[in-house]
C-alpha cells in the first residue's frame, strides 16, 4: 500500500505522543515535530504508511534518547491482557464453532494499538467481539486454506494484542508447523520477543523476528531464514494495519486480520473506517502492465578502511538513488549497467558480481509499467564521460551506513546488505 496525504499528520501525531510518553516537555515535542517534518520534505509517493511511521519514531527515539519508549506500557498491556485471557478463552469454548470465535477474538484484539488510540481498555475487546462490524469476512476461504496448510506463518502486531493471538494459535497450531513473527527491535508498542514470551506463545510455536525495528515487515531486509520460510509457507496470517500496509503487494497466500482504523486503510480495503477485516491478499492484475528493463551498479571503494558507495541525486525529485538506467535495444544488462553508471556518475567502472534484482511499478501517460532492474557490484577504474543533460544534480560518496539513511527506496536499501555480504567474502 502506498502512503496517502493523511499519513503525514497521523505519523507526526504519533511522534508527538511518543515524545510525551517519554516524559519530555513541549519544547521537545516541538523539536521532534520539526525534525519529522524535515524528513517528510523528502517524502516519496512509493513509501508505505508504515515506513512513514517508522521514520517518525526513529526521529523521536533519537531526540529523546530512549530506544524503547513504550517498554513500560507494553509490560502493562501484556499483564492486563493476560488477566483477561481466561474470560476470552471461556467465550471461545462456549460457541458452536470455537475456531471462528478464536478468529474473532484475534481480530478484535487489534484495537490495542497505541499508535492509533492513545487510551486503551482491554475490557473493550469483548464488546468488540460481540458487536463487530465486518467490512470483509472471508472466513470460509480462510478455513479451506487452513485445512491444506502444513507450514504457517503468523505475523504478530502489538504487545497485549498478542495474548489474543495466542487464543487463535491454540486452535490452529496442533498438527502444523507454526512460526510466530515479532519485530526485531523496538518500534512503537509493537511486540518483541520478550512480549511473545510473556504471552506464553514461545511455549506453543517457534518465534522468529523481522530483524528490523520497523512498523510492518520489510521482507527485502528480513533475515534470509525468514525470506526462505516465507516462500515455502502454505499460509500466512498478518495482523494489524502496519502489516497490511507493507505486505499487501507481497507474494504469498496471505490473510490480513485487522481493524480499519484510519481512512486511507479503509479506502484501500474498500470498507468503512472502523470495520473489522478478514481478507485474503488480492492477486495483482498485471495483464495490462508493460515490462521494461534497466540495469545499474553499486559502485564501492575502500576509504580509510571503510567501505563507501557512490549515489546520485536526481534533479527532478531531489532523491538519492543508485545509478541505473534503461536497457537499449540488443544491449546486454552488464553493458547497460556499465554505460548508465558512467553516464550518471562520470566514472568508468569495472564490473563485478551480480548483487540482485528489484522491481517496481509506475504509471506514465495512463500506462502501467513494471520495471525490473538488475544491479552489479562495481569499482571505479578511471574518469569517464558524464551526460550533461541535467538529469543528475549531484554525485557523492557515502559510507554504507549513511547510504541506508539517505537512499529513498527500500528495495535499493536491501541491495546494500547483499553487496556487503559479497565484499566480506573477498
Amino acid at each position: 500500500m502506498k502512503a496517502q496525504p493523511e499519513c503525514f499528520c497521523c505519523s507526526i501525531r504519533q511522534a508527538q505522543e511518543a515524545t510525551e510518553i517519554a516524559g519530555r516537555d513541549k519544547d521537545t515535542v516541538w523539536k521532534v515535530s520539526q525534525e519529522v517534518c524535515a524528513v517528510y520534505s523528502r517524502a516519496d509517493r512509493n513509501w508505505t504508511p508504515a515506513y512513514m511511521t517508522t521514520l517518525a519514531h526513529d526521529v523521536t527515539k533519537k531526540i529523546v534518547g530512549i530506544e524503547d519508549i513504550f517498554y513500560q506500557l507494553k509490560r502493562e498491556h501484556n499483564k492486563a491482557a493476560l488477566q483477561f485471557y481466561p474470560q476470552l478463552k471461556e467465550w471461545v469454548k462456549r460457541g458452536d464453532n470455537s475456531l471462528e470465535r478464536a478468529v474473532k477474538v484475534a481480530i478484535a484484539g487489534n484495537i490495542i494499538d497505541l499508535g492509533v488510540y492513545r487510551e486503551v481498555r482491554v475490557e473493550e475487546v469483548l464488546e468488540e467481539v460481540n458487536h463487530a462490524q465486518w467490512g470483509r469476512y472471508e472466513f470460509a476461504s480462510w478455513v479451506e486454506d487452513l485445512k491444506n496448510a502444513h507450514t504457517l506463518i503468523y505475523v504478530g502486531d502489538n504487545a497485549g494484542e498478542i495474548v489474543f493471538d495466542r487464543i487463535l494459535l491454540e486452535e490452529i497450531s496442533p498438527g502444523r508447523k507454526v512460526f510466530f513473527v515479532v519485530k526485531g527491535g523496538p518500534i512503537s508498542n509493537d511486540a518483541l520477543l520478550e512480549d511473545a514470551q510473556e504471552a506464553g506463545i514461545d511455549e506453543m510455536v517457534e518465534i522468529l523476528t523481522t530483524g528490523q525495528a520497523e512498523v510492518g515487515v520489510a521482507l527485502e531486509r528480513a533475515p534470509s531464514s525468514l525470506q526462505k520460510l516465507w516462500k515455502e509457507a502454505d499460509m500466512i496470517i498478518a495482523k494489524g494495519q502496519g502489516n497490511f500496509e507493507t505486505l499487501s503487494e507481497e507474494e504469498g497466500n496471505i490473510y490480513f486480520l485487522l481493524k480499519a482504523k484510519c481512512v486511507p486503510v479503509a479506502r484501500e480495503l474498500q470498507v468503512k473506517q472502523g470495520d473489522l477485516v478478514l481478507q485474503k491478499r488480492k492477486e495483482k492484475i498485471s495483464s495490462s502492465e508493460v515490462k521494461v528493463y534497466s540495469s545499474g551498479g553499486l559502485v564501492v571503494r575502500k576509504n580509510n578502511g571503510e567501505w563507501q558507495i557512490l549515489l546520485v541525486k536526481k534533479s527532478d525529485l531531489g532523491l538519492w538513488t543508485l545509478p541505473k538506467g534503461h536497457k537499449e535495444k540488443e544491449e546486454r544488462e552488464e553493458e547497460t549497467a556499465c554505460r548508465e553508471v558512467e553516464e550518471e556518475t562520470g566514472y568508468k567502472v569495472k564490473l563485478g558480481p551480480r548483487v540482485g534484482d528489484i522491481s517496481f511499478s509506475y504509471v506514465r501517460d495512463h500506462q502501467v509499467f513494471r520495471e525490473i532492474a538488475s544491479f552489479f557490484l562495481m569499482e571505479v577504474v578511471g574518469k569517464g564521460e558524464k551526460e550533461q543533460e541535467g538529469e543528475i544534480e549531484e554525485v557523492k560518496w557515502f559510507s554504507l551506513e549513511e547510504a541506508l539513511q539517505v537512499l529513498s527506496y527500500d528495495n535499493e536499501k536491501s541491495l546494500i546488505g547483499k553487496a556487503l555480504e559479497l565484499l566480506e567474502r573477498r
